[in-house]
């Protein structure tokens, strides 16, 4: 079954899922016979393909899938604090930032994940939380046939025939674009200030402010824009089909973002948790994934699909020999709600 045609049936699984994780909270003590793996709600099917139901096999562990947004999960993360119901949490970085701040994840010891010492140096934790399991680059999405030439810097969104979009600061791409607009227009990327100085100069010509990936390709595909910053596993499946987008990596700012995987403080299945995040680190799991779901491996040992490197280039191996950096994650977490109200107010205004 295609991607586009699992749609129905991966949405139906992660309801089911999400209310088998709900149903099994009330009651989880000591739980090593299940592992509850709190995850974003989409390609659900392709993700028990390739990591859950080969990790049931190999340790007699049940997997269920309780999904959701960053947001959400992590509120029902702190609500469920003091008696937690989730095992092990697939996170974006920024969101894993302020979840460790609250105390809601352990620290990993490398010696029980023995598949960290085969990942990307970027992608270790420098605070000593889980790891990057996987990673997306910003850059610039672009209608390959209206627009001449591959844009090279951020200052081309300006010019873009055609008309651009933005993202909203509430999705993944908002607080990186800020970031690299802070540097490429001021003093580096924990200068925001600079970043949202320059992005309020952008915002009034914005046709749109997107939040979903699903509408910003479909603007892309559409032809409704020819531009947009935006992630670079956005533009696999619009390539992938033949759609006449593409993507541009600009010479400066260059800052990535990416998904970890974090055990939750006091899980009922801790050991259960350790054994998953290992897992899915292997180099082979890693290419399976990175098959199935757009995910760029951060495995030394394992190999993107000819897809990123076609998207992507060099660095979809390795994005920091290419320049890409996280950027201030700290920043970030502690300044989101702020960030939120300043987009609003200088940006989408």
């Amino acid at each position: 079954m295609s991607r586009a045609g699992r749609g129905a049936a991966v949405l139906a699984g992660a309801v089911a899922l999400a209310s088998a994780a709900s149903s099994c909270a009330a009651v989880r003590e000591d739980d090593t016979g299940t592992l509850v793996v709190s995850t974003f709600a989409f390609a659900t099917e392709e993700f028990m393909e390739v990591v859950g139901e080969p990790f049931e096999e190999e340790t007699g562990i049940e997997v269920v899938l309780d999904t959701g947004t960053n947001a959400g999960r992590l509120t029902k993360l702190r609500i469920n604090k003091e008696a937690p119901d989730t095992d092990v949490v697939l996170i974006s970085d920024y969101y894993a930032r302020i979840g460790a701040n609250m105390g809601l994840f352990a620290e990993v010891d490398p010696a029980d994940v023995p598949a960290m010492e085969g990942i990307q140096p970027w992608a270790a934790d420098p605070e000593g939380y889980g790891p990057a399991y996987t990673f997306q680059l910003l850059g610039m999405l672009y209608r390959t046939d209206m627009v001449p030439e591959p844009p090279d810097s951020w200052d081309d969104l300006g010019a873009a025939p055609g008309g651009y979009a933005l993202p909203d600061i509430s999705v993944s791409a908002g607080p990186m674009l800020v970031l690299a607009a802070g540097e490429r227009y001021g003093s580096g990327p924990s200068d925001p200030d600079a970043g949202f100085e320059a992005l309020a100069v952008r915002g009034p010509g914005a046709l749109q402010f997107y939040t979903r990936s699903t509408e910003l390709t479909s603007l892309l595909e559409r032809g409704e824009v020819a531009m947009a910053p935006g992630l670079d596993n956005f533009a696999m499946g619009s390539v992938e089909a033949g759609q006449p987008v593409g993507f541009a990596v600009p010479d400066e700012g260059r800052v990535m973002t990416a998904n970890t995987v974090q055990v939750v403080r006091g899980a009922p299945n801790e050991a259960g948790a350790l054994a998953f995040a290992d897992f899915l680190l292997r180099p082979e799991v890693q290419e399976g994934i990175a098959e199935a779901m757009y995910d760029k491996p951060v495995a030394v040992e394992a190999e993107p699909t000819p897809l990123m490197e076609e998207v992507s280039g060099e660095a979809a191996s390795d994005p920091a020999g290419s320049g890409y950096h996280q950027g201030d994650l700290e920043m970030i977490a502690r300044e989101r709600s702020a960030w939120l109200d300043r987009f609003t107010e200088e940006v989408a205004r």
